[in-house]
């Protein structure tokens, strides 16, 4: 009796209930589609991201990534990846070295990151080689070839074959100092990125900076963002000794990025909050109109004895 009742009350004005269905089906679509694509659309800006650079998870010297210092180095690196070879969610890793350098062509000179990549591993944990805009990627034989950021080598006012002259620091406090081909140019779409930074095979970043086996970061790669924080502690737990050691993940490396992803999910909560409240108000609205023209037929029921 109820449940018939009910239904008729539903359809005694059938167009103000479809629009009402209406307008509760289209928010909860709507929301439903907008949080999605959200969500989805973080996923990959965070892979996009760890892919050109910095990967899931780094080990580094502990304080390295606030002091960037050139003596901060993980001193055994093949250790490290004996650790990761164990992981099976771990996909891929590489080793990398940096460096802080004048870096100088025939007619200007700019101060640059050069940064010493595993050509063969760099390819299977970032995007760099899929960035090259022109000339080529680095070989395993390279020695005096760099890959130069697109920004940079045009205040550089350099191309591909071009000659440039780094001028820095080693790790052990003496001048490096090397003279190098221009064998590719890189565009990853990050300006910053793009301004700042040139790629050296990791060995011969080794032999001009004194880094004799040393590297500045173990950079890995996993299987998917789920299964970052088990990486991270596990490897956290094979690391137990080394406490000159520390394991980074991707938000703990781009915290502007994570602080971006934040605030667009406040926004974006601001937007659906206000969605629910105008559906609210209108599905209020629906009953206040239902019970107002019906006060008279309430009271008859209720005088005859329906609760």
């Amino acid at each position: 009796m109820d449940f018939r009742l009910a239904w008729r009350n539903i359809w005694r004005h059938p167009r103000r209930s479809i629009l009402t269905m209406s307008a509760i089906a289209f928010a909860s679509l709507l929301l439903v589609f907008m949080l999605s694509w959200q969500f989805g659309s973080y996923d990959t800006m965070i892979n996009a991201t760890v892919k050109i650079h910095t990967g899931h998870i780094q080990i580094q010297a502990r304080d390295y990534q606030e002091k960037r210092d050139i003596r901060k180095v993980v001193p055994d690196p093949g250790a490290i990846g004996n650790i990761l070879k164990q992981i099976p969610e771990v996909q891929s890793y590489t080793y990398r070295a940096e460096g802080f350098s004048l870096v100088s062509s025939r007619d200007r000179t700019y101060g640059a990151l050069i940064v010493g990549v595993d050509p063969e591993r760099e390819q299977k944990v970032s995007t760099l080689k899929n960035m090259i805009r022109e000339g080529d990627f680095l070989n395993v034989t390279d020695t005096h070839t760099v890959l130069a950021g697109k920004l940079l080598a045009e205040n550089l006012k350099v191309d591909v074959g071009d000659e440039l002259v780094i001028l820095g620091q080693g790790w052990d406090g003496s001048i490096a100092a090397t003279a190098v081909e221009v064998r590719g140019i890189f565009s990853s779409g990050q300006d910053e990125f793009d301004r700042s930074v040139v790629s050296l095979p990791l060995e011969y970043f080794q032999q001009v900076y004194n880094m004799q086996r040393a590297i500045h970061m173990v950079v890995a790669l996993c299987d998917s963002l789920a299964s970052v924080p088990a990486v991270k502690k596990r490897i956290g737990d094979a690391l137990v000794g080394m406490d000159s050691l520390v394991v980074l993940d991707w938000k703990e490396l781009n915290p502007g990025l994570v602080q971006a992803i934040q605030m667009d999910l406040i926004s974006g909560f601001i937007f659906y909050l206000i969605l629910i409240v105008v559906v609210a108000f209108s599905i209020l609205n629906t009953f206040l109109m239902v019970i107002f023209e019906r006060t008279r037929e309430f009271g008859v029921m209720m005088a005859m004895g329906m609760t």
